[in-house]
């Protein structure tokens, strides 16, 4: 279950290094100040959202949207939830088009349908299937960013270096560094609640759930973490690339590189598994004929976004969906009996 937390947070936003830049590394020293709230966010909503997900029943986020929210505001809130998810599954599939284009030359169009054609694949096969490939590359990615952290921070400018950085807030998405630690993690819930939700409900022991809440907040903070010290290592250079970790896997090996593209294509994978999961959840019981129907049209929406440019356009939105997750949060603070 923790894993799992981990999988549908730790996007390719999260693995280039680039959400915790502007997040976090923005603010210079006081950019470990916004981890440390981000984990006990991170860890405290998420148990929420898992129990939540236990307690409601719940297959999807409509439940829990109906529960937080009433009956008025809730369609609005849901179309938006289905809206961003869909938005967001058509730029991982813009973003794995374009990668597997710059590495390896593939058409753009070969390269989005291979990713929208894995995603819809892995999302027919339920939420066991979902759950396993978010469990599978989570690990992976969490123990790849410790690595080249490791060896970074120890061959490199060093803990020194990165403490040396003191921020540049023209990188950061607001002011003030706790804001920015409270929007991170709120626009990351918005995209993981269609995942916790009936991953809580599927939870028998409200042991196990409470564990994988916790433990998945505390993983996420420590890859954070560590992108962030071996990030700021090498401010402002490594700040002039999109994938600012690049800049650090360089100094090792070449084949280290290669392979964290890999696993970025990896990451990006997860993610639209995560939102094309959660929208079909949405439109049909899992296993069913609508829940089938949902994860091909949502695959071909997808793809279809995933073709233009303008699928990039959604990473405006993220403020957005910022704001909407932090309401949903502040909601999901009330006791269960209203």
């Amino acid at each position: 279950m923790a894993t799992a937390y981990v999988g549908t947070v730790v996007g390719a936003g999260f693995a280039s290094g680039q959400e915790t830049l502007q997040f976090f590394t923005a603010y210079g020293r006081w950019g470990l100040a916004g981890l440390a709230l981000a984990v006990v966010l991170f860890a405290g909503f998420g148990v929420r959202v898992l129990l939540l997900g236990r307690d409601l029943q719940a297959a999807s986020h409509r439940p829990l949207i109906q529960w937080a929210v009433g009956p008025r505001l809730a369609p609005l809130v849901d179309g938006l939830m289905v809206f961003f998810l869909l938005g967001t599954a058509a730029t991982m599939v813009s973003g794995a088009a374009a990668a597997l284009l710059e590495q390896f030359g593939w058409p753009r169009w070969w390269g989005g349908l291979v990713m929208a054609a894995a995603s819809t694949a892995t999302v027919l096969t339920g939420l066991r299937g979902v759950v396993g490939a978010l469990s599978f590359f989570a690990p992976l990615l969490i123990g790849s960013v410790l690595a080249i952290a490791g060896y970074s921070l120890a061959t490199g400018p060093g803990l020194s270096g990165a403490l040396a950085w003191h921020g540049e807030l023209d990188l950061a998405p607001a002011r003030f560094w706790w804001l920015g630690a409270a929007l991170y993690v709120a626009y990351n819930m918005v995209l993981a609640i269609p995942i916790l939700a009936p991953l809580g409900a599927a939870g028998r022991d409200r042991a196990a759930v409470v564990g994988g809440g916790a433990v998945g907040g505390v993983l996420l903070g420590f890859g954070a973490a560590a992108i962030h010290l071996t990030v700021a290592s090498f401010m402002p250079a490594a700040g002039a690339l999109d994938i600012p970790m690049l800049f650090a896997a360089r100094a090792l090996p070449a084949w280290v590189p290669l392979g964290y593209s890999v696993l970025l294509l990896g990451e990006v994978y997860t993610t639209a598994v995560a939102m094309l999961f959660g929208v079909a959840a949405r439109f049909g019981e899992r296993g069913g004929a609508r829940f089938r129907t949902s994860v091909l049209v949502g695959g071909a929406a997808a793809l279809a976004g995933g073709l233009f440019p303008f699928a990039q356009v959604v990473g405006t939105l993220y403020p957005v969906m910022g704001v909407l997750g932090g309401v949903l949060l502040l909601a999901f603070l009330k006791p269960m009996g209203k």
